[in-house]
């Protein structure tokens, strides 16, 4: 199981969530803390602590993956992963590789 702190930037890197990824299972899971906001979060995880829910399970932690990562039916996908040393899609390769990041938000992620 690997361990990553959702961080922001704008809250000088405050640790928002904790994203869990397992490897064998292929499956993500983010936990909130009580002390994370719902304006400080990126949109997912906002509306589930507006929802008063500090879990968020596979799939909403998948979607929510997914948002920060090049999507595998991009037009030039098969260059992106040719310039990314890849043989094959593999969204965790890329959230890794760019580090979580998305142009909708200031957040970030750090492996613990």
């Amino acid at each position: 199981m690997r361990k990553f702190a959702i961080r922001s930037e704008l809250y000088e890197g405050k640790d928002l969530a904790i994203l869990y990824y397992d490897e064998e299972k292929k499956e993500y899971e983010i936990e909130i803390p009580e002390t994370t906001k719902s304006q400080e979060a990126p949109l997912i995880i906002a509306a589930f602590i507006e929802k008063g829910q500090r879990k968020i399970g596979k799939e909403w932690s998948l979607r929510w993956v997914q948002e920060r990562v090049t999507p595998p039916n991009r037009q030039n996908i098969g260059q992106i992963l040719k310039v990314n040393h890849m043989t094959e899609y593999d969204e965790f390769k890329f959230l890794v590789k760019n580090e979580g990041r998305s142009c909708q938000d200031e957040c970030y992620i750090v492996e613990m």
